[in-house]
């Protein structure tokens, strides 16, 4: 019986150390993806002013097979959705005219993440910089998986940057 306990009494130890190193370990995240599309910078632009716009290239799309519905609000201003893992809302927060576009995102539990999308020119070309600054929830284990969720949504975002290049270089 003594065994047990001890044996009990170690594991409930390891996962009371393992719980509280994830409680310590950051959860920020900031990371940045960028694209170079042969087109002009005002037609790039339009192609993410309003969230309508943002159809033919994002994951975001009636086209998506995980997007069971989306809703647009505010003269395309606001998105609301719902997926196969929950429900969100994107709201395009501050628009400079053929330069960026601010978008504030809550999705599930997760805390707000803040994305900016800036048109820049660089040798005759138009870049698009998909800039995203937020956090994970709190909680023993989100800490272990703050390393791998950037890189997960960097690869969303440079599929969709490419898709976004591919639309724009065929208009």
């Amino acid at each position: 019986m003594i065994y047990w306990l001890r044996l009990f009494g170690l594991l409930f130890l390891f996962v009371c150390i393992i719980a509280g190193i994830g409680y310590v370990l950051p959860r920020s995240y900031d990371f940045e993806v960028a694209q170079t599309i042969n087109a002009d910078p005002q037609t790039v632009f339009e192609n993410f002013d309003t969230f309508p716009d943002w159809q033919p290239w994002s994951r975001w799309s009636t086209e998506s097979p995980v997007i069971e519905f989306l809703k647009y609000s505010d003269e395309g201003k606001t998105m609301e959705w719902t997926d196969v893992r929950g429900k969100g809302v994107m709201k395009i927060t501050e628009t400079e005219p053929g330069e960026m576009v601010r978008v504030s995102s809550l999705y599930g539990q997760f805390p707000e993440m803040t994305s900016t999308l800036r048109v820049g020119s660089e040798g005759g070309f138009t870049v698009v910089a998909w800039h995203s600054v937020g956090s994970l929830p709190s909680g023993p284990f989100y800490g272990y998986f703050s390393p791998f969720f950037p890189n997960n949504m960097r690869a969303q975002y440079a599929e969709s940057l490419r898709k976004l290049k591919l639309h724009c270089e065929k208009e």
